[in-house]
């Protein structure tokens, strides 16, 4: 009994530390052999997320990079089928931990990184989540908490911008899984997209975020706001879309207006990428989520941004087995500072070596390292934001890789991808930025460009009732036997 009590409260503990370092990520999957005559096929599942690097489930340094070792974060959740057993296709649910890629202390910042190979059977159609609770406080338009959440959630309804302050949203990130043959004869492979989070932005400015995206099928790519659905929960409490913000599904471009926000709030942005046949296709292959988060920073001085930026095409190909360098160049945005950190978001295996000043220029370069492994073959995304000594960030600088076995032509699917950087005008001002000089007033706006569309099937709503009813009954008498052996006994005293 006691080893019982000690597991629940294991996994209590481990759900609630954890909570608060969830920074988004994305999740993503790929047929490794699309020639399989069998019954099954691989499918790689390649999770991707970003976490609050001083968290002590969360805690990355050089030696858990060098090393793939431990993972993080060291915790018991899992990436699991919300479909019923029987529709899972032989899915197994993964844990979430992953290899630690990059850490920044001055971010507070960790991204890591895991595939797993599962055989999954052919025309399969199922949704897989990572579920939990919950975000840091959030500005949000859902100004209700979810019935679902367990946490003991105080929602605030002060409202800024269309928005509201949320103390404990819950999250929930996730994708579906198509299993089916195509029109062109083959399985599908989703788009891949990252990014880093969360993006500084400058209060009363107006931002646009170029979303990272390649196909490689070279599909038409689309972004959508992520929604709440009888299929699958793509957000949890902050579902929709985000407070000042417009996104151009196609062109995949988020424009974010923080005119009268206040600094230091947090703004959750949960987008899914899909990919379509042709431009005229009503409903999508796939749906692959993109969550982030948005800070609210305040306008120094000179907020002249340092911009990242390289000699490398919107594509390259790259052989498994050969290693490939490339270097960066940062240019400073202000005078009289350094740069101090470069934080990326890369594929495995990938290493940055330390950052260098050129001379006494305001130019600084940093040089990565990679050999991709036969288990990347296919696209890869790769993001890096620079920070200098006053704390200002650089606009996301994105690139994107596609990886192909020995002996195959270098070559990428055609350039649909969406990437490169953010830019950012004044509403106030005059901003200056490496690339532009604008000035502009631009009214707040929360409509959404494009239309959305979703499958949907009610026919989940009593599966989901049943899992209610068959989980979440014994785990709260669980949950009451414990509170009370723990107020009669002075084993909890550790609490």
């Amino acid at each position: 009994m006691n080893f019982i009590i000690l597991i629940i409260i294991i996994y209590i503990l481990t759900n609630f530390v954890e909570s608060t370092h969830f920074y988004g990520g994305t999740i993503t999957w790929k047929p490794t052999d699309n020639t399989t005559t069998g019954s099954t096929l691989p499918i790689m599942f390649t999770q991707s997320y970003q976490w609050r690097q001083s968290g002590p489930l969360t805690y990355c340094n050089q030696s858990y990079v060098l090393n793939h070792s431990p993972q993080i974060p060291t915790g018991i959740s899992k990436l699991i089928c919300v479909t019923s057993n029987s529709s899972c296709g032989g899915y197994n649910a993964l844990n979430i931990s992953g290899y630690c890629t990059d850490f920044s202390t001055i971010l507070d910042l960790s991204s890591s990184q895991i595939s797993t190979v599962q055989n999954i059977t052919i025309g399969s159609k199922f949704c897989i989540a990572f579920q939990g609770a919950t975000w840091i406080g959030l500005q949000t338009v859902n100004c209700v908490t979810s019935a679902s959440t367990t946490s003991n959630t105080t929602t605030i309804s002060t409202t800024t911008l269309s928005s509201c302050y949320n103390s404990a949203p819950r999250w929930s990130i996730g994708c579906c899984l198509d299993l089916s043959i195509r029109l062109d004869g083959l399985i599908n492979t989703p788009p891949v997209t990252n990014i880093i989070s969360p993006i500084n932005v400058l209060v009363d400015t107006e931002t646009n975020i170029k979303i990272p995206v390649i196909d490689a099928n070279n599909d038409v790519i689309r972004c959508r706001w992520a929604q709440n659905t009888s299929l699958l929960d793509e957000c949890g409490d902050v579902c929709g879309i985000a407070p000042s913000s417009t996104l151009n599904s196609n062109d995949c471009i988020l424009t974010f207006n923080s005119t009268g926000t206040i600094v230091g709030q947090y703004y959750p942005i949960t987008l899914m990428i899909e990919d379509y046949y042709r431009e005229s296709s009503y409903l999508p292959y796939s749906s692959i989520p993109l969550q982030f988060l948005i800070k609210i920073i305040n306008k120094p001085s000179c907020f002249t941004k340092p911009m990242v930026s390289s000699n490398l095409s919107n594509c390259t190909p790259i052989s498994v087995g050969v290693e490939f360098n490339f270097t960066l160049t940062i240019q400073q945005g202000c005078s009289n500072i350094t740069i101090v950190d470069l934080f990326r978001t890369s594929p495995l295996n990938m290493y940055k070596k330390n950052l260098i000043q050129v001379g006494s220029t305001n130019i600084w370069i940093i040089t990565e390292t990679w050999i991709p492994t036969i288990d990347q073959i296919g696209s890869q995304v790769y993001c890096a934001i620079a920070t200098d000594s006053n704390n200002i960030q650089s606009d996301q600088y994105c690139t994107t890789f596609t990886v192909l076995p020995v002996g195959q032509t270098l070559n990428c699917p055609t350039d649909f991808i969406l990437n490169r950087t953010t830019t950012t005008t004044s509403t106030t001002t005059t901003s200056v930025t490496m690339l532009t000089f604008v000035t502009t007033t631009v009214a707040s706006s929360t409509s959404m460009i494009g239309t959305v569309y979703v499958n949907d099937n009610s026919g989940l709503n009593s599966l989901n009732l049943g899992l209610i009813l068959g989980f979440g009954l014994p785990l709260l008498l669980l949950l009451i036997a414990l509170s009370l052996y723990c107020c009669c006994c002075q084993h909890c005293q550790f609490f």
